[in-house]
């Protein structure tokens, strides 16, 4: 059991091996470790973004197809954030409740936040790890409404998959993105916690420019 778990938390070099080991099989654990990754807010740390870009690679050489990658990782990413959002809505609050902890003061602030900012939060933390287990769930517990978290999770889901996957497609056996895609990794996240950050911003000053 402990080698399966490690070979999951080391799955972007494993499955290098992988698709020698397992043939075909390599796409139903790809998508089993992508919708775990996304589904289960305690797998937090599993290695989506590094996975997606290693399939990406191999897809590059022929050893997976990259036309039946896409539309399956896309399709774990969103059917993990739906899982996790309902076990938020039906399982996060009722355990708060019966752990004694008075959520309704924060799920009103949780609530508010989401009306304004739930979409572009389900979306961008696609992006940012922790964030993209974390998002979903806190989603249900606040009762994001389902047909605008499902959206946002489609739109969000897809480029996820697409950015990660098809970057290691292309890019992946250029010498400079092999020796440095953990630099390529950080600088995209704080693009994207920048962007995050100067969307809110943005927000704010239309709300406060409005007050007046």
């Amino acid at each position: 059991m402990n080698e399966l778990f490690e070979a999951i938390l080391h799955a972007d070099e494993a499955i290098f091996m992988w698709v020698d080991q397992y043939g075909h099989w390599i796409y139903f654990l790809l998508f089993s470790i992508i919708f775990i990754e996304t589904g289960l807010v305690v797998v937090s740390f599993f290695p989506g973004d590094t996975l997606l870009f290693s399939a990406g690679m191999l897809a590059s050489t022929g050893d997976l197809s990259i036309v039946m990658l896409l539309p399956l990782l896309i399709l774990a990413t969103v059917l993990g954030h739906t899982s996790n959002y309902f076990i938020g809505r039906f399982v996060g609050s009722s355990f708060f409740e019966k752990k004694g902890i008075g959520l309704s003061k924060y799920l009103q602030r949780a609530d508010r936040y989401y009306q304004k900012y739930g979409g572009q939060a389900v979306i961008w933390s696609r992006f940012v790890p922790f964030m993209r287990s974390f998002v979903p769930f806190v989603s249900g517990i606040a009762q994001m409404e389902f047909g605008l978290f499902t959206r946002c999770n489609i739109i969000g889901g897809t480029i996820w998959i697409l950015a990660f996957t098809l970057m290691g497609f292309f890019f992946g056996q250029v010498p400079w993105v092999k020796e440095n895609y953990g630099l390529i990794f950080t600088l995209t996240l704080v693009f994207v916690l920048l962007s995050m950050l100067i969307s809110i911003l943005a927000s704010l000053w239309k709300q406060s420019t409005e007050a007046k």
